[in-house]
């Protein structure tokens, strides 16, 4: 388990239960969140431009799976489309009613990334959870928040994995030979959590990369430079399609179809899947644990 504080500092085991670690120097300590949250919420804006909640008893079919799949009742979920003004396309959001995260929350640190970034999402998701931890279904293009996930580094983070596969999990950047020997290039990692696996790292360089890209640098560090052969090649490759301001949102995920939120046969056999832990051990999911600190 991997738990985060103040940011994303990481202090995790791997599933065998040895301690992972890819560097021997961190450039933050403290996580990214004290150093790059403040700068990003300054100069990033949410781009809301309507928000229409669906009518009841109708839910996505991917959220319905990731409710279902967590032991949650579908008929205790809002969905509501969201159009932000730099697309012409809704996103279809769905919540938990219990969840700590308001649907507002939801769509103002969602509209703050950059909209190729947002395009790489079909449906972000927020249940109900003291702490804060996050998943994204790197095959689908799903996001999900659970609890009071509001650090903007955090979001960016989550939707980091998605550019890292961007719907290929089994092609994921992080495990290129151009990321493994930038890697090995370098003399530490961002942070803690980066430290914990390269995909990890992918998603907190992005962090990185998404600041530097909006604010023109990146907060000062321990180890100035230690990192910037995997910065470099993560903006060279992602920067002007992902990372910079402005576009269009094409390309996106094709929504998940509408379905009934009623209990199928098709949710009874889903949930003896899920109970199998199958889902467990599905590559493509990338699961993270965060403190109630976010």
């Amino acid at each position: 388990m991997v738990r985060f504080l103040n940011g994303l500092v990481a202090i995790g085991f791997l599933a065998a239960g040895s301690l992972a670690q890819l560097k021997d120097r961190i450039n933050y300590p403290s996580g990214l969140g004290p150093s790059f949250d403040p700068g990003l919420n300054e100069r990033t804006e949410d781009h809301i431009a309507e928000l229409d909640p669906w009518g009841r008893g109708w839910i996505p079919q991917g959220c319905k799976d990731r409710f279902i799949s967590k032991g949650y009742q579908a008929s205790d979920a809002e969905v509501f489309n969201v159009k932000y003004d730099d697309c012409d396309r809704a996103w279809t959001f769905c919540r938990h009613k219990d969840s700590q995260l308001s649907i507002g929350q939801m769509v103002n640190k969602f509209g703050r990334l950059p909209i190729h970034m947002r395009s790489l999402v079909r449906h972000p998701i927020a249940l109900p959870q003291a702490d804060c931890s996050a998943e994204a279904y790197t095959g689908l293009g799903d996001i999900v928040m659970y609890g009071p996930c509001t650090a903007l580094t955090v979001w960016i983070h989550e939707v980091g994995h998605q550019l890292d596969s961007r719907l290929n999990p089994v092609n994921r950047f992080s495990a290129s030979n151009d990321w493994l020997q930038a890697l090995a290039a370098d003399s530490c990692v961002p942070d803690s959590y980066a430290n914990f696996n390269a995909i990890e790292d992918f998603a907190q360089v992005a962090v990185v990369s998404q600041f530097n890209t909006i604010l023109g640098y990146k907060p000062d560090g321990q180890f100035p430079g230690c990192f910037d052969h995997q910065h470099g090649l993560l903006e060279h490759n992602f920067r002007a399609n992902y990372l910079e301001k402005g576009g269009s949102c094409d390309n996106r995920p094709a929504d998940s179809p509408p379905v009934s939120m009623n209990p199928t046969k098709r949710d009874v056999m889903a949930v003896i899947k899920w109970d199998n832990d199958t889902e467990l051990d599905d590559p493509s999911v990338i699961r993270c644990n965060f403190s109630a600190t976010q």
